[in-house]
């Protein structure tokens, strides 16, 4: 269900126990989009993303409005269960400086992620990578530490393929 968005969290009002009541509530609060959907249930708000930076908007519009007394969790993986369990496999894109690019690439190579296409200028460079996006999770903030924040990355579904590992995560 909702194969086209393979991360989610779910979030928790700590001054309450309708979780669900609370899940309806901030529901209506939070603008629609299509990079995220938000699904209210009986263990609070899930917050399903395309990505792991679509989380981000409805997650921050909700700290906003309820501070500390929202938990969030933190983000899983959505996996396909059944007779063979398939995960999410994501194409990156990446536009940096020239310069970051051997230490971003080390981080890639770290996570799991196979390089398949360098585009590379004097000052900048396009690289195009293909992963798990178990393996992914955390990488924004740790490409802004490298570059400083000035790259740029965009991270979409690809396909979904059989584990071959133990990822973690949850099921879909």
């Amino acid at each position: 269900m909702y194969l086209d968005l393979p991360i989610e969290q779910v979030l928790r009002r700590r001054d309450t126990r309708f979780q669900l009541g609370f899940g309806n509530e901030a529901k209506e609060m939070v603008p629609k989009r299509d990079e995220y959907m938000l699904l209210p249930s009986q263990k609070g708000l899930h917050v399903l993303g395309r990505n792991e930076d679509a989380l981000s908007a409805p997650i921050e519009v909700l700290l906003d409005i309820y501070g500390e007394r929202l938990e969030v969790e933190p983000p899983k993986v959505r996996f396909i269960e059944g007779v063979q369990v398939q995960e999410p496999i994501m194409h990156v894109r990446l536009s940096l400086e020239t310069r970051y690019s051997g230490e971003v690439k080390q981080v890639l190579e770290r996570r799991g992620a196979s390089l398949t296409e360098e585009y590379t200028r004097s000052t900048y460079c396009v690289l195009r990578y293909e992963a798990a996006l178990a393996d992914l999770l955390g990488l924004s903030g740790e490409l802004a530490s490298i570059t400083g924040g000035s790259a740029k990355h965009w991270v979409v579904l690809s396909h979904y393929a059989t584990v071959t590992r133990d990822p973690g995560g949850s099921a879909a």
